[in-house]
């Protein structure tokens, strides 16, 4: 059954979840034009930051926290669409290095360029003393329950 009490009325965490809830959204439309799962996704940014040097698929598994099995349906999801390259790894011919085509390189940097103006107009409503304030206490948050901060 839906809750009607109005947002100033609910807890700090059903907040932050509404707030979440409301990033995620623009976030999955975001991806919607180009086919991409929030999985795929976050597989491209991690990858990306590894900017030339590439990764190994164990690698990406162990950032994405899945399994090594499900890392690899990842990376032949990206592989399909043409956006990820698998070369041989310079120090060990049996393994293979992943990085981003150009193609996987352009979509990148226009979904991180559209979530950064995503997330900058979300938090215009704030002083930059107010966000700056709000991320000292998430991180005060995130720390109390250790988790890791990426």
């Amino acid at each position: 059954m839906p809750s009607h009490e109005s947002s100033e009325e609910l807890p700090l965490r059903q907040l932050l979840m509404r707030v979440a809830h409301v990033s995620r959204r623009a976030w999955l439309a975001d991806l919607e034009p180009y086919g991409l799962s929030p999985h795929l996704a976050r597989a491209l940014n991690v990858i990306a930051a590894q900017e030339d040097s590439g990764m190994r698929a164990a690698e990406l598994a162990q950032r994405l926290r899945v399994s090594p099995r499900s890392a690899t349906e990842v990376v032949d999801g990206l592989a399909e669409r043409g956006l990820v390259l698998r070369s041989p790894d310079p120090d060990d011919r049996r393994a293979k290095v992943l990085s981003l085509t150009d193609e996987g390189v352009r979509l990148w940097r226009t979904l991180d360029t559209s979530r950064r103006e995503r997330d900058d107009a979300m938090f215009d409503v704030l002083s930059a003393d107010q966000r700056e304030e709000l991320r000292a206490l998430l991180l005060v948050v995130l720390r109390s329950t250790d988790s890791e901060l990426e």
